[in-house]
């Protein structure tokens, strides 16, 4: 959802403004002079900013330069009496994305803030795909590295069972002989922990694993939560209902998940801010999570919040790669794209339904066999249903 701030002196054409911008899906806040605002974009960094040229004290253009100190990518719109062009104009050359003469309809500025959060995107993803190339080739050098760490790994991994051998032949105290054990368990399991990482490094090029554990599926979503407990526990309900006869691949699924468990996680994050921002008793939030069989071929995941929401133009390309709205720093952009490119290795497809303001739901639809097991009874489903809801609440 797209946030911006309205600066305007005149305290009843900001408050207006802010208040029809808000019926049409907008996170809105004011400022009334440019000190103020420079202080809330500090704060707060919103998307975009309109600013009133003409103001008294720290006036349009200083407020302006003053923001593009602070974050050149931060989209500002001018806001100027027809007198005032040749002003507008210089602040077109300070950085400014564009400037609307007063009196002006609103869908001309619902146009232009749509126009300058997408320029703002875009200048994003260009810099993200300049900071994922420098990425790229350190990618390869993992890959390259984890080959030569690989060899001596496995030498260590050999020595440590010959010495193993060698102690159990010598004579040696009881003391001496459990420390000596202790320190090859040591050795051993630092070891094995290196190999674990080099696969990693050489598994990033491959989209799906050639051998993927199966596990279910319920126990790989757990494991993604537990890894995020500290994000959400006590802040906003987490809901799992899956069925445990479901089993899949647990690394790949793993993959699936987390920028899907993120994603809803940053959203209830931003509702949670946005609330507390306006000053207005926070609603319950949540998060659920639930898979099911829509039909005897496919296995239907889906995960869904009540957080932020999306907007159209940025639903249609959460799947680019490099694409984010996130500063730059936070997010490579990457995580949805390579979720999208896994779901469509397993033979599926995404569906994504996002309403600004209330929510999102991202739904995993891949082919699936379901073995066949006797039918189990009505009562017993509802039990089994009820012992696999884990639910937090606040």
């Amino acid at each position: 959802m797209t946030t911006v701030l309205v600066v305007d002196d005149e305290q009843a054409f900001a408050d207006t403004l802010a208040e029809r911008l808000r019926t049409r899906g907008l996170v809105v806040a004011t400022a009334y002079d440019g000190s103020s605002a420079v202080e809330y974009v500090r704060q707060l960094r919103p998307a975009v900013v309109l600013l009133d040229l003409s103001m008294p004290g720290m006036d349009g253009l200083a407020t302006l330069e003053a923001i593009k100190g602070l974050f050149p990518t931060t989209a500002v719109i001018l806001l100027t009496a027809e007198s005032g062009l040749t002003t507008a104009v210089a602040g077109m050359k300070r950085g400014a994305a564009d400037y609307l003469v007063k009196p002006v309809p609103l869908d001309r500025i619902l146009q232009a803030i749509q126009d300058a959060e997408t320029q703002r995107l875009d200048a994003a993803k260009r810099q993200r795909m300049a900071e994922t190339a420098r990425l790229a080739a350190l990618g390869e050098l993992a890959v390259g590295v984890a080959h030569e760490i690989n060899n001596p790994l496995q030498i260590v991994l050999n020595e440590v069972g010959w010495l193993a051998e060698l102690l159990g032949e010598a004579p040696l105290s009881a003391t001496t002989r459990a420390e000596l054990d202790q320190s090859l368990a040591t050795i051993r399991e630092q070891t094995t922990r290196c190999k674990s990482i080099t696969a990693q490094l050489l598994a990033l090029r491959d989209a799906v694993p050639a051998n993927d554990n199966l596990c279910p599926l319920n126990a790989v979503v757990e494991e993604v939560l537990q890894g995020r407990r500290q994000r959400w526990h006590e802040r906003f309900g987490v809901a799992v209902d899956i069925p445990d006869t479901i089993v899949v691949p647990s690394s790949t699924w793993s993959r699936i998940l987390h920028p899907l468990v993120d994603n809803a996680i940053d959203a209830l994050e931003a509702r949670i801010a946005y609330e507390q921002d306006q000053e207005s008793s926070p609603l319950p939030q949540r998060m659920r999570i639930t898979a099911q069989f829509p039909n005897d071929a496919e296995l239907s995941l889906q995960v869904e919040d009540t957080g932020i929401g999306m907007e159209s133009g940025v639903l249609a390309r959460i799947f680019e790669p490099f694409f984010s709205t996130k500063e730059v720093g936070r997010g490579m952009g990457l995580g949805l794209s390579l979720c999208h490119a896994l779901v469509e290795a397993l033979g599926g497809r995404i569906e994504v339904h996002s309403i600004p303001g209330r929510g999102t739901t991202v739904t995993v639809i891949v082919p699936y066999h379901v073995p066949n097991t006797p039918a189990m009874p009505a009562t017993a489903k509802e039990d089994s249903h009820e012992q696999n809801a884990v639910a937090h609440r606040r």
